[in-house]
């Protein structure tokens, strides 16, 4: 149980800080999934002394329950959809379609709220960090994107998984390694090993980017 995503990130930085000290990432640029992951994330590029960069991705969630993503959606359009989820709940193209718009449109306008300027990841140690994940969606989507940029590694780091062989499999299939500080078996949902999980405004959003370079 973490006190918060401030706290739970100063925890994961020191595991990956040590990666650092042994060379095993020599030119890290820590990659934030907003908004849960910024302050995790922040406290990562203070002890590594990287960059920080934004990465959006939404999930799509199922009908009739918004934690559950059955799928999720990148910035650039790209998709990836739970197969066995879909199948599971009876979710039609038009859903995903309609969802997928809709997501992308939301993330065009926190791109242009944020204002961050993108880094570079060629040839960089890419850290792509959230504050929890449960199906693996988001996060498995993102690595997808951030391979394009044709970085040296990408690292998958979260304070929170669960203890799932396919959601992990599924990670360390799009990564070079997974630093994940907790794997239980009883997982419930990300916010459930968090005292503080409160929707973060956008507002608090750009008060941490200040933070970091």
């Amino acid at each position: 149980m973490y006190e918060n995503r401030k706290s739970a990130g100063k925890i994961l930085a020191k595991r990956l800080k040590k990666l650092q000290e042994e060379g095993k990432i020599k030119d890290p640029v820590v990659v934030a999934l907003p908004r849960g992951g910024v302050p995790v994330g922040v406290e990562i590029a203070k002890e590594l002394n990287a960059p920080l960069d934004l990465l959006f991705v939404k999930k799509i969630p199922a009908p009739g329950n918004e934690e559950l993503a059955i799928g999720s959606v990148s910035e650039n359009g790209i998709m990836f959809v739970n197969e066995a989820l879909v199948s599971k709940f009876g979710v039609d193209e038009d859903y995903l379609r309609e969802k997928g718009i809709e997501k992308i449109q939301e993330m065009a306008r926190l791109r242009d709220k944020y204002k961050k300027e993108p880094v570079l990841l060629e040839g960089k140690d890419v850290i792509l960090v959230d504050d929890g994940i449960a199906t693996g969606a988001s996060m498995y989507l993102a690595a997808q994107s951030i391979v394009r940029d044709m970085p040296n590694n990408i690292i998958i780091a979260a304070p929170v998984a669960p203890n799932d062989e396919q959601v992990l499999n599924m990670l360390q299939s799009v990564s070079h390694h997974l630093e994940i500080l907790e794997t239980p078996n009883m997982f419930m949902s990300v916010g459930k090993w968090y005292d503080d999980f409160h929707q973060l405004s956008d507002e608090e959003v750009q008060e941490l980017l200040k933070e970091v370079k």
